[in-house]
């Protein structure tokens, strides 16, 4: 009798924390954002004539995956792409838009602040950007580039929520670099040989994100 009833509280303890961890709202370890944006600013300084060419403001797209590490830290990984162009001559010396698409990848960490609803963060990223001229048949360059950014993660729901980003990108130009290259027979060249330089963008963007 005594052996039952033990048995019987066991089991209904047992079953109580079943139910407990169930019904608990678990904390989710990953996010996954896609996101748009709108990308300002950068210049290249073409080495031969020192003038400044501007890259023309586009929109930009990517997608942003983070793990958590601690209750107010995450690592980060994102990938962002903008096509854009530049406004110059081309090697006969009529003007031309030349287009140019940049890829970047970076790792890094964001710092969240304490919220439900709304939680303003931080985030800084190290890695490198891909600038691929789509004008010509000149190479591709990777450059060393890093991310500076904040914002507001929004939750309204515990796993879909809305991420409000600003961020600065930072991409160290090597010297040397030629971009938009021809090898015609009767009309090769470049059109842009770079001098090495910090080439700044600014980006607003909104993401959808996961929770799981």
């Amino acid at each position: 009798m005594i052996q039952r009833s033990m048995f019987r509280i066991v089991f209904l303890f047992l079953c109580s924390g079943l139910t407990q961890e169930a019904t608990a709202d678990p904390i989710s370890q990953f996010e996954l954002t896609p996101f748009v944006g709108y990308r300002v600013g950068g210049s290249i300084e073409d080495e031969t004539t020192g003038k400044s060419i501007d890259l023309n403001n586009n929109g930009s797209y990517g997608l942003i995956f983070n793990i958590r590490q601690k209750a107010n830290t995450q690592y980060e990984f994102g990938w962002s792409h903008q096509d854009t162009s530049v406004d110059q001559s081309d090697l006969n010396g009529n003007p031309a838009k030349l287009k140019l698409a940049i890829d970047i990848f970076q790792i890094g960490g964001t710092y969240l602040w304490d919220g439900d609803l709304a939680r303003p963060f931080l985030v800084a990223t190290i890695g490198a950007a891909n600038y691929r001229p789509r004008s010509g048949d000149g190479n591709s360059d990777t450059f060393f580039a890093f991310i500076i950014g904040g914002g507001w993660k929004l939750w309204p729901t515990r796993r879909f929520g809305l991420r409000l980003e600003g961020r600065y990108y930072g991409t160290l130009l090597d010297s040397n670099t030629n971009i938009f290259c021809s090898s015609a027979p009767n009309n090769s060249g470049c059109l842009i040989q770079t001098r090495g330089k910090l080439l700044s963008q600014w980006e607003i963007s909104a993401g959808a994100a996961l929770r799981f």
